[in-house]
């Protein structure tokens, strides 16, 4: 099996950094951990939120804690640290070769799209974002890490797209779009779903976007070689 991916995002309009953060790490054990978080707010305030709640969780990860234990300690360590004043959510993808397995685990209103041939599992539970109450459990989706799968999650710069538009952007109509480009790869899905938020909100988006895409397939290269590439604004 192979695992590519890929994250698309851009700030909110008029307002830099942005308050999303996405990192990609390494687990102790094998595979690799996608982290998403969007912090309450936007600019230095929601990029702060966000970033201690990655960094944080990439911590506990690479300390070799399981990804549900890592969600709960997270929402701990942020309700502690600013009195339930400030939410995030977070949204975690793993693919755990060590078990075999593909793990999900969201604290976030935005559904996580799962592609496998031409059905579409649509992983929205209900779930709080974390930092405002203790006890805050995530919602979690463990799946055998054999089958080819496509996995896309993204924050909710996505709905709110086209705000104020008569046909206002439903999770129905992110499925459909992603559902067309769900067999390309991961930076074309994740940068064709950016560009149809940015249309909607004609070029100015009315929030932080971010859109991660992870394709597993059968497909395996000669040589056991990691690759990583980004483009980055300056």
């Amino acid at each position: 099996m192979q695992l590519e991916l890929a994250v698309s995002k851009v700030d909110k309009f008029g307002v830099s950094p942005g308050g999303d953060t996405v990192e990609v790490t390494e687990r102790p054990n094998g595979g690799v951990s996608i982290v998403l978080s969007d912090g309450q707010g936007s600019g230095p305030a929601g990029k702060a939120i966000s970033s201690f709640v990655v960094s944080k969780t990439i911590s506990l990860i690479a300390d070799g804690a399981r990804d549900g234990a890592v969600a709960r300690a997270v929402n701990d360590a942020l309700y502690a640290r600013r009195r339930a004043q400030v939410s995030a959510t977070l949204t975690i993808i793993s693919a755990d070769t060590d078990h075999g397995q593909l793990i999900i685990s969201r604290n976030s209103n935005c559904p996580v799209l799962i592609f496998t041939g031409d059905a579409a599992d649509i992983l929205d539970e209900e779930t709080f974002p974390i930092g405002t109450k203790r006890m805050l459990r995530p919602h979690i989706v463990q799946l055998a890490l054999k089958k080819p799968r496509t996995v896309i999650a993204f924050s909710d710069g996505i709905l709110s797209s086209g705000k104020g538009k008569s046909d206002r952007t439903t999770v129905d109509l992110v499925v459909a779009e992603a559902g067309s480009l769900a067999g390309k790869t991961p930076a074309e899905i994740s940068g064709g779903i950016l560009d149809w938020a940015l249309e909607r909100d004609q070029g100015r988006p009315s929030d932080d976007i971010s859109v991660v895409a992870v394709k597993i397939s059968e497909g395996k290269q000669e040589r056991d070689v990691r690759e990583m590439t980004m483009s980055f604004p300056l």
